[in-house]
């Protein structure tokens, strides 16, 4: 799919096909919102988000090793720059038995952010998306 297909077509569309496979249960979802500390030139950026489940398996295990995972979704769409940047947060349900993984960190249901001291994955997620700044817009260009 070229540049131009995907703008007509819809990015957060696009994204969303090329980054959740059909194996992925949609949880929660948000429309479009605008995100006024992201404007570029009087042009606000609008945030989309999801959060779904998956399983998935690491490097060439095949689907019987897929581990449970929660995926936190964001589009932040900077529409004064006619571009996208995509926040992805994974955090682990439950490890399969048959996962590489399982060798780490055991089998079962996956340990609790809080419970290793650590900031849950909804709280890593939420942080990243409403602390997201641009500090030199002329990254995307000489017209930004």
């Amino acid at each position: 799919m070229d540049d131009k297909t995907i703008r007509k077509s819809g990015t957060e569309r696009f994204l969303w096909n090329k980054t959740i496979t059909t194996d992925m249960m949609v949880l929660e979802h948000s429309s479009a919102v605008e995100a006024f500390p992201l404007s570029y030139n009087g042009v606000p950026s609008t945030i989309t988000t999801a959060i779904g489940q998956m399983a998935i398996s690491k490097g060439r295990q095949g689907r019987e090793a897929g581990n449970l995972i929660r995926v936190y979704l964001a589009n932040l769409r900077l529409k004064g720059v006619g571009t996208d940047v995509l926040i992805t947060v994974y955090e682990p349900i439950i490890i399969n038995p048959l996962s590489e993984s399982a060798m780490t960190v055991g089998a079962g249901p996956a340990v609790p952010a809080a419970e290793s001291g650590c900031l849950p994955a909804s709280e890593v997620f939420k942080l990243a998306v409403t602390s997201f700044k641009v500090h030199d817009w002329s990254l995307f260009g000489s017209g930004a």
